[in-house]
């Protein structure tokens, strides 16, 4: 494995200032962030993508996000927060992450939505395919 730069922050062998840390995950704030308030929960295992976690691992980056949300609301009294994670050619760092955002009212953070449009034929055959497949 090429080195990765979470597991050099989770091992202590890179700075990174730590918010957060059990025996599953570590949590720190974003060297590039978005807003003020912008935290990574990261597994201490390294998994490449969300198809791979297993189960603890889900429950305890899902737990340590709601902590950390519900601190950073509070603490910087943020109109609210963004929880958001990519996969596939999306990532920026080949190792899984959630991202955690304060927000604030007009902060100029967006979710850019294209103009895609489906019909009910669409919607009723994606529908089909993705319960069948579940």
């Amino acid at each position: 494995m090429n080195s990765c730069i979470f597991c050099e922050i989770i091992s202590k062998r890179e700075k990174a200032y730590i918010v957060y840390e059990n025996e599953h995950v570590c949590c720190f704030l974003d060297k590039f962030p978005i807003n003020k308030g912008h935290v990574l929960v990261v597994p201490k295992k390294h998994y490449v993508e969300f198809s791979e976690l297993d189960a603890i691992t889900l429950q305890e980056v899902a737990l340590a996000s709601q902590k950390i949300g519900i601190a950073l609301e509070k603490l910087l009294d943020a109109d609210g927060v963004t929880f958001m994670q990519n996969n596939g050619i999306f990532k920026d760092v080949d190792h899984y992450h959630m991202h955690i955002v304060s927000r604030f009212k007009d902060d100029g953070f967006s979710w850019v939505e294209p103009n895609f449009e489906m019909t009910e034929r669409d919607f009723e055959s994606l529908y089909l395919y993705v319960k069948n497949v579940l």
